[in-house]
């Protein structure tokens, strides 16, 4: 009766254990987790996708054009695990792999003439892809899902960055980025015209080497005031007459160039200050990579900003940095700090100010306090505009930090990034943490190894 009573246990315990087990299989299947372990996240969506992933709420169907034994076929396994972490990221992605030459049908529908191809169909909107890579096919999303294409506008007509070319200093990379995350990019010259042009999402002013002429400025301030978004790069040693520009919305810029020592532990020069620490900002939110800035000026908020003017750093130096004001001296490689001339780290380099938006004017039959207050104005000024020039646009977080101020001007909030973390992040330690360090490792713990060898020694010998 025992054997009998311990057999059926036995079956009924075998039973509910591959119970428990087809349980988590059919749970897994539903919510499947993944975990992605490796140092750089290389199994993982940029933060920019998963953003854009979040957008998406209607189904987006992808067919990938892949022959099973012919061109492409040795890639299938991994755009098979590419398009499973989007659908692991948003449910309403679905795909499917075609064959073109069993199923040519479907082949000639989508009209696709090469191997490899991807359609993805949503929105009512079509896609195609020839790349399979996060990039391309982020962006195909981001045009299914996008009601419309913003305009970003560089000014033009004071010597700015160029947009084309692949000139160290010009901006095609950045101007490339741009349009891959689905911005229409134009230029303005307001010689020639009288306003900022009405569809403007946000007004680049990239580098000027020549003053802005103040009827232009009056302009700008406009166009600010209607809740204009602008980005402003001033470099140093260049004389653009936007001093008392910038002072009417809390900003000060002086005659100077930053030095930073700690560029060197970069391989870097002194006169490329880093950039470490960031103010809190949604554009700068768990952004943590070092941003650098060759040749850049200070840029420092005043004590007392105008009415309706908040001002913020975005971006500063480490202390170790410092503005250096001895022009003459510092071209003769000779800059050393002076504390009654030189502006002392961290030295901002990157501010925005918020312009209140003004009141609308009372209408006929309406209160006009009680009117709705306009947009706020953005106005965000960089001491530096190489840092986003085709030299530096690629090195580190600059084009990120780059990308990420312009989504918010132009309030596309899901394209702003978290950077990807790299295998190459060095440490770096102040002073006082590096004194420390060399104490600790290279005396305090040999010396007390030694110590302790020679007590262990010492009682050992009494013992005998």
């Amino acid at each position: 009766m025992n054997k009998r009573a311990y057999g059926v246990n036995t079956i009924v315990s075998t039973i509910i254990f591959f119970a428990i087990l087809v349980l988590i299989v059919l749970i897994a299947e539903q919510k499947p987790l993944r975990v992605d372990l490796t140092q750089t996240r290389s199994f993982s969506l940029s933060g920019q996708t998963r953003n854009i992933l979040n957008e998406i709420d209607k189904p987006i169907a992808v067919k990938v054009f892949i022959s099973a034994t012919g061109p492409g076929a040795q890639n299938k396994d991994k755009i098979k695990d590419l398009l499973d972490t989007y659908c692991y990221n948003n449910k309403n992605i679905k795909y499917e792999f075609v064959d073109p030459d069993s199923q040519p049908e479907i082949t000639r529908r989508y009209d696709v003439k090469t191997y490899g191809t991807i359609v993805l169909e949503g929105y009512d909107k079509k896609q195609v892809v020839q790349t399979a890579d996060e990039e391309n096919i982020t962006n195909a999303l981001l045009k299914l899902n996008r009601k419309e294409q913003k305009k970003i506008y560089f000014l033009t007509g004071h010597d700015e960055r160029s947009l084309s070319g692949d000139a160290r200093d010009s901006f095609s990379n950045a101007r490339s980025a741009l349009e891959k995350n689905f911005y229409a990019i134009a230029e303005f010259n307001l010689l020639q015209q009288e306003d900022v042009p009405a569809d403007a999402a946000t007004v680049i002013i990239a580098g000027p080497r020549k003053k802005i002429p103040e009827r232009e400025q009056g302009i700008i301030k406009n166009y600010l005031a209607r809740g204009g978004k602008v980005m402003l790069m001033l470099d140093p040693l260049t004389e653009t007459g936007m001093k008392g520009f910038l002072e009417g919305y809390g900003i000060e810029i002086s005659q100077d160039v930053v030095v930073d020592r700690l560029s060197r532990l970069f391989g870097a020069s002194e006169r490329v200050p880093v950039v470490m620490e960031y103010g809190p900002h949604k554009i700068t939110d768990n952004f943590a990579q070092p941003t650098f800035y060759p040749d850049a000026r200070s840029v420092v908020p005043l004590a007392k900003p105008p009415q309706g003017i908040e001002v913020q750093v975005l971006a500063s130096t480490s202390p170790n940095a410092w503005a250096e004001r001895n022009l003459e001296m510092l071209k003769e490689g000779k800059a050393t700090f002076d504390k009654d001339k030189d502006l002392p780290g961290p030295v901002p380099l990157v501010v925005l100010a918020a312009i209140a938006g003004q009141k609308k004017p009372a209408v006929a039959g309406q209160e006009g306090e009680n009117s709705p207050q306009g947009k706020d104005g953005i106005l965000v000024v960089a001491g530096n505009s190489l840092f986003a020039s085709n030299s530096y646009f690629n090195q580190y977080g600059n084009g990120d930090f780059f990308l990420n101020t312009i989504s918010f001007l132009a309030d596309e909030a899901n394209l702003i990034t978290i950077e990807r973390p790299t295998a190459n992040k060095p440490m770096l330690l102040t002073s006082t943490q590096a004194t420390t360090i060399f104490w600790i490792v290279l005396i305090i713990v040999p010396l007390s190894v030694l110590i302790s060898g020679i007590a262990v020694y010492r009682v050992r010998r009494s013992q005998r």
